[in-house]
């Protein structure tokens, strides 16, 4: 039944390119921050009721600070962002270009295939749905993200947008072909420090835009995790 898992990562794939074309057409995405700022609570409520628990052993928290370290690492010297920056196409700055046109798109593709071994994670471990649609709630938002920027350095950004997003698939079929054979509560761990290092890192992001009910959004993610934990 190793279908589902695929099936999961090309859907995340399918979502996360209509989110490149409405950017690259200018469609405004008018709630992308509340629905981030859910999706990180779903996030943040997936990791502590759902994964920590589940992963529960003598020295579990050594590979959720591993987890917790692998996103930092990412996010610190991988990742760039020229949104946060305010980056403007037409003022020439020819390193800024190429940063956006190279470094950008692989660190995305980094998140990426990091989604689909935890789409891996999810199935081996037969968590399923609340893995699953952690994943999906932010693919739209992130598929916008991504264009936004590449459609100005890019004459047909669409190919690299597409490379990007099929990085969940590569990642769902790689952690099935490989992650069956490590502990299932350590992989557990590492994906609730995955996890929680997204969270913590990105919250302030969204803090910055939607200050004022930043955290009600974020709350209503994290209860929409815990009632799927009931089931």
């Amino acid at each position: 039944m190793d279908e589902i898992p695929i099936f999961i990562a090309i859907l995340s794939f399918i979502v996360m390119c209509v989110g490149e074309i409405l950017a690259y057409y200018s469609v405004s995405l008018k709630y992308k921050y509340e629905f981030e700022a859910i999706s990180f609570g779903f996030i943040f409520g997936v990791a502590t009721l759902i994964l920590l628990p589940k992963s529960f052993f003598e020295g579990f928290a050594i590979f959720i600070v591993l987890g917790m370290i692998t996103v930092y690492l990412i996010e610190r010297y991988l990742a760039y962002c020229p949104l946060s920056k305010k980056y403007c196409v037409d003022c020439d700055n020819l390193e800024e270009e190429l940063k956006i046109k190279f470094i950008y798109p692989i660190s995305f593709f980094i998140h990426t295939f990091i989604d689909g071994l935890i789409i891996a994670v999810s199935y081996i471990s037969n968590i399923g749905l609340p893995l699953y649609l952690a994943i999906l709630m932010h693919k739209l938002p992130a598929g916008f993200v991504l264009m936004s920027p590449l459609k100005g350095v890019y004459r047909n950004p669409f190919f690299i947008g597409a490379i990007v997003s099929l990085g969940t698939v590569i990642g769902a079929v790689i952690g099935l072909m490989t992650l069956k054979t490590i502990s299932l509560k350590i992989l557990l761990a590492f994906s609730g420090g995955i996890f929680l290092g997204t969270f913590l890192m990105l919250v302030p992001h969204i803090y910055e835009h939607k200050r004022e009910k930043s955290f009600l959004y974020i709350l209503l993610g994290y209860i929409l995790a815990g009632l799927l934990t009931l089931h």
